[in-house]
């Protein structure tokens, strides 16, 4: 019997995913996590926010969230774009909250960071898709839209934040918004430089 063979994209998530339970378990949260009044002296923050959770239930989720997304989305984006997306993300949800939401004070999770890696992936597979019919094109275009009115319908107004039981703490959907739109432009951007190699099959025929 064979083993489950896993991408290099897959493999990758999967060591971010042991990092995450790591770090929680660790208990360096409170040294980690997204402080806007910490950001000028302690700019490691702007990154490592993104690793540190509230709770176990937290941690716990967005690591098998990302296992999963990376695993959906592998044979569009390398590890080495996943890499490139994640970290980028990661200092743009940052500063994004810091310029755009100042009441926003802290922030822990992985979650924004796994809606621009989400989006990238479906943007860059809906317009990667070489026949454009209703039959190869709904799943990925399901995908991107139904994400987007995701985003939309959870946006609070202001700086508000909606709490969640489950979490015992408040969500942040302005991280999923600032996230969901770097990994669309992302996505573009991917598609765009992908056009080329994509064209070259249908020339030879």
């Amino acid at each position: 019997m064979r083993g489950v063979s896993l991408s290099t994209a897959e493999r990758w998530a999967a060591g971010v995913a042991v990092v995450v339970l790591l770090l929680h378990a660790s208990g360096f949260g409170d040294a980690l996590e997204y402080r806007r009044a910490f950001l000028a002296h302690e700019p490691w923050r702007l990154l490592t926010g993104h690793l540190v959770h509230i709770n176990w239930p937290h941690a716990a989720i967005n690591a098998a969230a990302l296992l999963i997304v990376a695993r959906l989305f592998a044979p569009d984006l390398s590890a080495p774009r996943q890499m490139v997306i994640l970290l980028s993300a990661s200092l743009m949800i940052s500063l994004g909250l810091a310029a755009l939401a100042p009441g926003i004070l802290w922030y822990r999770g992985l979650s924004g960071v796994l809606h621009a890696l989400f989006f990238a992936g479906a943007a860059k597979w809906l317009l990667s898709v070489q026949q454009r019919t209703v039959r190869a094109l709904w799943l990925p275009a399901a995908l991107f839209v139904g994400g987007w009115i995701k985003i939309t319908l959870e946006q609070p107004a202001g700086d508000a934040l909606p709490y969640a039981d489950w979490l015992g703490a408040a969500v942040v959907p302005q991280a999923h918004l600032i996230g969901a739109a770097c990994g669309s432009a992302f996505g573009l951007v991917l598609a765009l430089a992908d056009r080329p190699g994509h064209e070259q099959p249908a020339e030879k025929q």
